[in-house]
């Protein structure tokens, strides 16, 4: 149906005179009478009886001009929605993540996007690396946040934090006090470490160590940041980590840095290689201003 005819309907419901009602429209009496009988043949009923002095409202026109204030705020309500779709107020998002990637910038940036954008609902995954990429590509997920840079023509991949990797050891440890330690010197410890099939940073890491002289020893492989804090914690080894995992430390582990070259363990937000939603671009915007800040 035509909005306008319903508009031209209601002021003539209102009105219930013909010239009053045109002159309120801006129009002339015959289009409004003619757009009035448009109305009524679509709707298959007489909705004004009309009279040589009188306009009445029939039954079916009293129950339109009884639900036509509803439709009119139901319409505007779906043009708003609309736009603020449009601009990115509105929707929802399927975000990946790795646990040592809930970290600052982007646990603020989560923080800040949400009280800025109430009426977007978002859902985080943990994934591992792979898994994330793969529902990335199916569609599944909107954008991703892991470790290490990776190649791939149809991702995007931003950097949205630079930091370098340290050594985690337990407070026990005779290195635990050490201003920093070179990665050689680490050569007979007992290695934590994510899985080397399933972690790209994992991978990186140990290469590190390769190509400084030595094959890591490593003895247990975990997914979460949290089960390798806490077995560095029990003194079961050490592991290389990103510097923030100590946001995540609960204490009882020292953060120790790499001599100079250590290697760098930049932080991707990753997303399809394809123009953004409006929702996803709000997004980005927020973790691009937090990571910048």
């Amino acid at each position: 149906m035509d909005m306008r005819l319903l508009r031209y309907f209601a002021v003539l419901a209102d009105e219930l005179h013909f010239g009053r009602a045109a002159a309120r429209l801006h129009i002339s009496q015959p289009p409004l009478s003619q757009q009035i009988r448009i109305l009524e043949e679509e709707m298959g009923t007489a909705l004004f009886l009309r009279s040589q002095h009188r306009v009445e409202l029939t039954e079916a026109g009293k129950t339109l001009k009884e639900q036509a204030p509803l439709i009119f705020a139901q319409f505007e309500r779906a043009i708003d929605l609309t736009r603020c779709a449009g601009r990115g107020d509105v929707g929802s998002l399927e975000i990946g993540i790795i646990s040592s990637a809930m970290v600052e910038p982007i646990s603020r940036a989560f923080g800040m996007f949400a009280r800025k954008h109430p009426q977007v609902r978002w859902t985080l995954h943990e994934m591992t690396p792979a898994a994330q990429i793969q529902a990335l590509k199916e569609r599944r997920l909107d954008v991703c946040f892991f470790r290490v840079s990776r190649e791939d023509p149809e991702i995007v991949s931003e950097v949205v934090l630079r930091e370098p990797a340290v050594v985690a050891l337990p407070l026990s440890h005779p290195f635990a006090s050490r201003g920093e330690i070179a990665v050689r010197e680490l050569v007979a410890e007992r290695f934590l470490s994510f899985g080397l099939l399933q972690s790209q940073l994992a991978r990186f890491l140990r290469d590190y160590c390769v190509e400084a002289g030595f094959t890591p020893r490593i003895g247990q492989e975990v997914v979460e940041l949290h089960t390798l804090l806490c077995l560095v914690r029990e003194g079961l080894g050490v592991a290389l980590l990103p510097a923030s995992a100590e946001q995540l430390s609960g204490g009882g582990v020292a953060f120790v840095p790499l001599t100079a070259p250590s290697p760098e363990v930049s932080l991707h937000a990753r997303y399809r290689a394809e123009a953004p939603s409006a929702v996803l671009a709000r997004f980005l915007e927020t973790v691009r201003e937090v990571a910048a800040a």
